[in-house]
């Protein structure tokens, strides 16, 4: 189950997680609406006011609830200083377990009732009388804006994207699918929204209503429209994140199967090799069977987390190379005595690991009597972030040479090429006069020049 349309565990957790950027953003516009609606009540009439009053409540209590419900740390904060009011306890595990669900909650209860009340006893059909022309559009405009965004919350509510089964992921848990009436009223959403508010100010009911503009009522009305549109909208956000999220963990299974591939596969040949000598040696097999080991269970760490290290110098890492390779095969293999000294930030530390690795040991194993490496950087010109650095790596030998398509779709090699390519690298073949085979591979690194190791080493480029 590696396909995007299958992740239904990520899909929800993804929601789950954007949902809760989203909901503090409307959060702060409702509370926003609420306090410009309260601040109109100062140019409506003063016998209007305590009825106008009367219908905010209910919004202002919910928009209130909301924001406290987006801002888990509020709470903890909250209910640190709380010890005398016990009371809070039930509100906050209420709050705490709504999260991520498709259910009915006490915010959205609140701010559901709420504007109906101000839908109804504000700006609608119950609405006070003598309010000023303006001063009624601002208050339809804002009750408009809180609506929308009560009702965009609820049909982008992770829960509805929940499947079935329990998902578990980091601290997020799942409580199963949305029942399937809940489904169907976020379906009824869209439509109802727009029926209701045109139900409720387009006619004119009141005098003040009657004095807004029809033109206008109705474009606040289909302001509600836009409900629909953030549901796309979210969808293919979603969309979008679990292919990425797919894509990406693809791509690290497969580097992590090419370098246990590399890695097992080197080192097991070697042992074999040992094993298979005229000067067989029990000591060196044992020693290469640890060197094997020790080299896997670095890669596991590297990849549990990568970039952990510090990197080192191509000497260190030319012994790594050849500590896993039975004694008569390392005395084919040399360092030009210029690289040892280069130093390597962690991940290009271990990517240069991984590309020696390959071409020393396909070398050797190919027959060649000698095999030459070498390791240089240079400065190049990151597209993305400007001056960087290139390392290249060139591996020399006087084998019987390589086919004219090494990097075929059959080979192992085309899986270091794509490694390369995702670092503006690439990896080039070449015979030598006199025979034998150059392997040219180089990429950028992804360190900032600023933060490379040892800046001396790096050679100013044309």
């Amino acid at each position: 189950m590696d396909g995007s349309e299958k992740r239904a565990d990520l899909r929800w957790v993804t929601a789950v997680r954007a949902l809760d950027s989203l909901h503090r953003t409307t959060a702060w516009l409702r509370c926003g609406s609420t306090a410009v609606l309260w601040a109109s009540l100062a140019w409506t009439p003063a016998s209007t006011r305590t009825h106008s009053a009367l219908a905010l409540l209910l919004a202002t209590a919910g928009a209130v609830l909301s924001l406290l419900h987006a801002y888990p740390e509020v709470r903890a904060r909250l209910e640190e200083a709380s010890d005398r009011l016990p009371a809070l306890y039930p509100l906050f595990d209420h709050l705490d377990g709504a999260r991520g669900r498709a259910s009915f909650n006490l915010p959205g209860l609140t701010e559901g009732f709420g504007m109906a009340v101000m839908g109804l006893a504000l700006v609608g059909p119950f609405g006070p009388a003598g309010t000023d022309v303006s001063v009624s559009i601002v208050q339809l405009s804002a009750v408009m804006m809180f609506v929308a965004l009560v009702f965009i919350n609820i049909v982008c509510e992770p829960g509805y994207y929940a499947p079935a089964q329990q998902v578990k992921l980091g601290s997020d848990r799942s409580a199963g699918a949305a029942e399937w009436w809940l489904v169907l009223l976020r379906r009824l959403i869209p439509v109802g929204a727009l029926l209701i508010a045109g139900a409720l100010f387009v006619p004119d009911w009141t005098v003040s209503l009657r004095a807004v503009p029809r033109a206008a009522r109705v474009c606040a009305v289909l302001g509600v429209g836009a409900v629909a549109l953030v549901w796309w909208a979210f969808d293919r956000i979603l969309d979008a994140a679990v292919t990425t999220a797919v894509d990406i963990e693809r791509s690290v299974r497969n580097e992590a199967c090419r370098d246990l591939h590399s890695m097992s596969k080197t080192g097991v040949s070697m042992v074999v090799t040992a094993e298979q000598s005229d000067n067989y040696a029990r000591a060196e097999v044992r020693g290469l069977l640890r060197d094997a080991l020790v080299q896997i269970e670095e890669m596991r760490l590297d990849w549990l987390d990568p970039g952990r290290g510090t990197g080192g110098t191509v000497g260190t890492l030319w012994d790594a190379v050849l500590c896993v390779m039975v004694s008569e095969l390392r005395g084919r293999c040399v360092l030009d005595p210029g690289s040892a000294s280069v130093a390597l930030p962690s991940t290009d530390y271990q990517l240069a690991r991984r590309v020696l690795s390959d071409l020393v040991a396909n070398a050797v194993k190919a027959g060649a009597l000698k095999v030459e490496a070498k390791v240089d950087t240079d400065s190049a010109s990151d597209v993305r972030c400007g001056p960087a650095v290139r390392i290249r790596i060139t591996v020399a030998d006087d084998g019987s040479g390589m086919s004219s398509d090494p990097v075929g779709k059959n080979s192992s090699l085309v899986v270091l090429q794509r490694d390369l390519d995702r670092y503006q690298g690439s990896i080039e073949f070449a015979a030598r006069k006199g025979g034998g085979t150059a392997v040219h591979a180089n990429w950028v690194s992804q360190q900032p020049v600023e933060e490379w190791p040892v800046r001396a080493s790096i050679k100013e480029g044309d």
